[in-house]
């Protein structure tokens, strides 16, 4: 019983690390990233997985993460290597929730020589730095690295039982990826 809690928790924990960046691996940020996934059916069975995942009135189990999983790892081997420029974010957005993803299924120890929130951090670094690079006025927008860290603390204190939490942690991540793709679309434009 003990585990199943713990699943059912990280199965939370990714489903709103999916709300927060699915948005930026489905919004068309990059031309190039568009031309290479487009027409994959893996393609197709992320995009409509990630909005089942993203919506907390819908149950997610295992079987749909493993599934989120698999076509996350056929998009991502269509890149011989990591990209850069805009087709970055997308990129990078679809391989931390593909990290997020093996937690989940056991295929991604607990003790990895870089956390999980690591990952986010260095991703949260690189958007502050391309604003920083575009000159995007940031007045606007709080720090990606202190929202991120933020959502750190709150995703550690998800309780199975506790639905408002949740529910509230699913509603400003979906939050959180729109200010994502909207400062991406301003600093890339």
């Amino acid at each position: 019983m003990k585990e199943d809690k713990g699943r059912s928790r990280r199965i939370q924990r990714v489903r709103t690390v999916i709300a927060r960046f699915s948005p930026i691996v489905t919004a068309g940020l990059s031309q190039d990233w568009t031309e290479i996934v487009d027409g994959n059916q893996e393609w197709d069975d992320f995009s409509r997985l990630a909005v089942k995942a993203s919506d907390e009135d819908i149950a997610v189990g295992i079987a749909d993460i493993e599934a989120i999983l698999q076509a996350l790892a056929v998009l991502l081997d269509l890149f011989d290597e990591e990209p850069i420029g805009d087709t970055y974010y997308p990129f990078k957005a679809a391989e931390l929730i593909e990290l997020h993803c093996r937690m989940v299924t056991g295929d991604l120890s607990d003790s990895a020589p870089v956390g999980l929130s690591e990952w986010i951090d260095r991703f949260a670094q690189h958007v502050e730095w391309q604003l920083n690079t575009s000159g995007v006025n940031r007045a606007e927008s709080e720090g990606f690295r202190q929202i991120e860290r933020g959502f750190q603390l709150q995703c550690s204190d998800l309780l199975v039982q506790d639905n408002a939490s949740f529910r509230d942690s699913m509603t400003e991540s979906r939050r959180v990826g729109e200010q994502y793709v909207a400062i991406l679309r301003s600093a890339l434009g």
